[in-house]
């Protein structure tokens, strides 16, 4: 349960991130065009991946951590039963 609320909490802070950068124009910067040399619909799809790659980084991240986490927890747990049957 601690897992997703950590995932929740880092989806949480990646958009609120993400929405901040929007909001400072960020991600027109580094978008390395101007409005004016693309369309603004290429614009728009360029900005929206650009985003989704900063959101799967940061989502892969927790993942990764979670599955570190639990198989830490599955090998104590393993080393606990391997010493009870002893």
């Amino acid at each position: 349960m601690i897992m997703w609320l950590r995932l929740a909490g880092a989806l949480l802070v990646t958009l609120a991130a993400i929405g901040a950068l929007e909001y400072f124009g960020v991600g027109r910067l580094l978008g390395g065009r101007t409005a004016e040399d693309a369309s603004p619909a290429a614009h728009a799809r360029a900005q929206e991946l650009f985003w989704l790659g900063i959101f799967l980084v940061v989502w892969a991240t927790s993942i990764l951590a979670a599955m570190r986490r639990w198989a830490g927890h599955l090998q104590s747990f393993a080393v606990r039963q391997a010493r009870a049957r002893r």
